[in-house]
């Protein structure tokens, strides 16, 4: 038993030992990788100071301090709360006061000593924010001093370079044999491979034509809208067509080769030929598609047909020379060719390129709807002008840098104007149902024709800022921002910023927004589903049913909110402050507001209207076309749209011909001459009621009565009073018993008098004048 006992005492001890390792090891692990973290700013500092440091170490650099400093921030953030937590609970302590217990003078010295290392360590984290921000202000003055050193730096200009391989011509002759030689790639590849290439190159060029029979016959149906969707449906089928012999050969060729000599390295010269060719001829199709779509295919774009024609041609040429220029500086031939030969060649590649290039902007320059950015074009071809300047007078840094900013934001901004209009079209369809597919989308999510889109503002903007933050991305890695830049940036998008109390984070902003637009929209499809089918066969009123719609799209729409509001961060334990806060703006100025509010729940719940309903209200008189929270809508007979407070439906007299029952009394006024047959009126005004399908005559209500109200001036006066199956009909019921009550009258020879008046004539005698009292 004592063995026992000392063995489970040794076992509690060392799983104590392990949960208090456990405990610790966070810490622990923290603390190593800050000392890392700092020795790793020692030598970074020590190395800064030497000379010749190179582009790659500085961006190496400033990654490892950008990946370490955030948990030196960290270590700041924590330790700044538990001291803030230490400091609350010594001044909850109190002051030494003589005679108090001794465990409360122990915890307060406990504090005391607890307070002091928070701040030693605080004070090891804060100096090594310090540094890491001294450090990367230094990285960055160093990498600015290194740019300017490199776009500065100054070469052999185009006439030293004339002159040197003018004096040498065999230098090209002898370089290019010994380049076909060693590098070209053709000596690794056997006869019998170059039998099977030209084999499979016949293969793919034979099937290609087949394809291109079967789509030019596709195109030449004629079973294309003649609209925007279906003239770029026809040029991509006809555009396709006639490149895909080439393509396809290309494509084959190129992994063929890859298949042969794919292991290769370094990478022969009729690889990267065949391998980049594709794209060239993709390139070319999409310039086609877009400016000179071949036949059947038609021109879809808003441009002049001379125009596009000129601008194809140009920006092929220009693909071209992109496709010339890596195969002659990112393959072997450039290594293999003398430094003056090379030299040259770039002088004058750039010199076609950058007259290739102003030729393009030209053309751009005389669209009819760029003609607002003509001085952007100007600036450009100056800068090009200038980037062959640079490159002739021998400054190529400059020169590279010049073409890599102008090109290179110039795509990125193209490409992302073009994206953002496709959108704003897709969007603009969608919220007008202008197309086909987009018609389906609404019917899909129960938009009605005529109404807008729910949400799609919200996801325009978002989409919108998404598009030019990732274009803003692109021009800054394009102008040679550093990886250590681009990811303080991200971390700045993932991980938000602090603005006085509030943080503010942009990615869960950008998320509550889309969840919020999504959100609206499936409460639009759940209301419309709710409506069309959900409901439908649901025993209950047709009033409760749009009430029970109503209210769940408000409900659903408040979830949207909440859900964006909980995505995007916001604490929803202040929500007692802004609840006060909104009592207080309703006591002062939200009175009206929340009366119609709540006027409106009150609409919705008891039901006294419902949409259809005719209702008087007021000098209002018309059908209820929509109850809102806030407000009815009312439309008039002469569809005027009046917008009616929901607390005067409240708290006014309101006349709803249509509550619960659909019947209701018309009355026909009619007049007959004097010395008619009563009687028969009487008989005649019934039969004209009993015959009319409209009038109920079944003895469910009052059957039709003839009243003779008095004996009017002109006329006996009858009225005729019945009771219809739709008060909705009612003028168009009073009417054609207006018709037929005509009919019969005529046909039993009643007339209907025309009013008369007795007129009674007064004379005088013509030499005494009118009596006096007939001024």
């Amino acid at each position: 038993m004592n063995y026992q006992s000392q063995f489970l005492a040794g076992m509690l001890r060392v799983v104590s030992l392990l949960l208090l390792c456990a405990a610790f090891s966070p810490a622990i692990a923290q603390d190593t990788d800050l000392d890392a973290f700092g020795k790793m700013l020692k030598t970074i500092e020590s190395d800064l100071a030497k000379p010749q440091i190179r582009q790659e170490t500085l961006e190496k650099w400033a990654r490892k301090i950008a990946a370490g400093r955030p948990m030196a921030l960290d270590c700041v953030e924590k330790g700044e709360k538990k001291q803030q937590k230490l400091e609350e609970d010594l001044v909850s302590l109190g002051e030494y006061v003589s005679g108090e217990p001794a465990d409360v003078t122990r915890k307060r010295n406990q504090v005391k000593r607890e307070i002091k290392d928070i701040e030693r360590d605080l004070a090891g984290c804060r100096l090594l924010v310090l540094r890491s921000e001294e450090l990367q202000k230094s990285i960055s003055q160093e990498t600015k001093a290194l740019l300017a050193r490199q776009l500065s730096a100054k070469g052999t200009n185009i006439g030293v370079l004339l002159m040197d391989n003018w004096q040498e011509p065999a230098l090209w002759l002898s370089a290019s044999k010994d380049f076909i030689r060693r590098h070209s790639g053709i000596s690794r590849l056997e006869p019998e491979d170059w039998a099977l290439l030209a084999m499979l190159a016949v293969i793919s060029f034979i099937a290609g034509l087949w394809l291109r029979l079967r789509l030019l016959q596709r195109a030449r149906s004629g079973a294309w809208a003649d609209d925007l969707a279906g003239h770029f449906s026809c040029a991509l089928v006809s555009t396709v067509s006639h490149h895909l012999p080439w393509l396809a050969t290309s494509s084959v060729l190129a992994i063929s080769l890859y298949t042969m000599t794919g292991d290769v390295s370094p990478v022969p010269f009729i690889n990267i030929a065949l391998y980049t060719l594709p794209f060239y001829l993709l390139a070319v199709m999409v310039i086609q598609l877009f400016l000179a779509p071949h036949q059947p295919g038609v021109l879809f774009v808003n441009v002049p047909p001379l125009l596009a024609k000129q601008l194809s041609r140009r920006l092929t040429v220009l693909v071209l020379l992109a496709y010339v220029g890596v195969l002659l500086f990112y393959t072997l031939l450039a290594q293999s060719l003398p430094e003056s030969a090379f030299l040259l060649a770039r002088g004058v590649f750039a010199a076609i390129l950058a007259l290739n290039l102003i030729w393009a902007l030209w053309l751009i320059m005389r669209l009819p709807h760029l003609s607002g950015v003509r001085a952007v074009n100007w600036l450009l071809m100056l800068v090009l002008l200038g980037a062959l300047a640079a490159e002739w007078a021998g400054y190529r840094n400059l020169s590279v840098t010049l073409l890599r900013i102008l090109l290179g934001t110039s795509l990125v901004i193209a490409v992302t104007v073009f994206l953002s209009r496709l959108l704003r079209e897709f969007y603009d369809s969608l919220d007008e149902g202008t197309r086909r597919q987009t018609r389906s989308i609404r019917r899909l999510l129960g938009v009605r024709t005529g109404e807008h889109f729910p949400g799609l503002i919200w996801i325009r903007i978002t989409t919108a800022l998404m598009l030019w933050g990732m274009a803003a991305l692109a021009v800054l890695r394009v102008w040679g921002a550093s990886d250590a830049t681009l990811k303080q940036i991200s971390e700045w998008f993932m991980s938000g910023f602090e603005l006085g109390s509030l943080k503010i984070v942009p990615v869960r902003i950008l998320l509550a927004i889309v969840s919020f637009a999504v959100l609206v929209a499936l409460a639009g499809w759940v209301r419309a589903k709710l409506e069309s089918s959900w409901l439908s066969r649901a025993r209950m009123e047709r009033g409760a049913r749009e009430a029970l719609v109503t209210i769940s799209g408000y409900l659903l729409i408040m979830l949207a909110i909440l859900v964006g509001l909980g995505i995007s961060g916001v604490d929803f334990s202040n929500l007692a402050i802004i609840a006060g806060a909104l009592s207080v703006g309703i006591g002062f100025g939200l009175q009206n507001i929340v009366n119609n509010f709540v006027s409106g729940l009150i609409l919705l719940f008891e039901r006294p209207i419902k949409t259809g309903d005719w209702v008087v209200v007021g000098g209002t008189e018309g059908y209820v076309k929509r109850i809102r929270i806030r407000s009815t809508q009312i439309q008039t007979f002469d569809r005027a749209d009046v917008i009616v407070p929901n607390s005067e439906l409240i708290s006014n007299q309101v006349t709803n011909w249509m509550l619960y029952d659909m019947r209701g009394r018309v009355r026909v006024p009619v007049g007959v001459a004097y010395g008619s047959d009563t009687e028969k009126v009487k008989d005649i005004l019934l039969q004209v009621a009993a015959e009319n399908p409209k009038v109920i005559n079944d003895g469910t209500t009052g059957k039709p009565r003839v009243l003779f109200r008095e004996f009017g001036d002109s006329a006996l006066a009858f009225e005729l009073r019945c009771y219809i199956h739709n008060i909705d009909e009612r003028v168009r019921v009073i009417s054609d018993l207006n018709f037929a009550i005509d009919k019969a009258f005529r046909e039993a020879g009643i007339e209907i008098p025309f009013p008369q008046r007795d007129l009674h004539m007064r004379s005088w005698d013509a030499d005494k004048g009118p009596p006096a009292d007939a001024g």
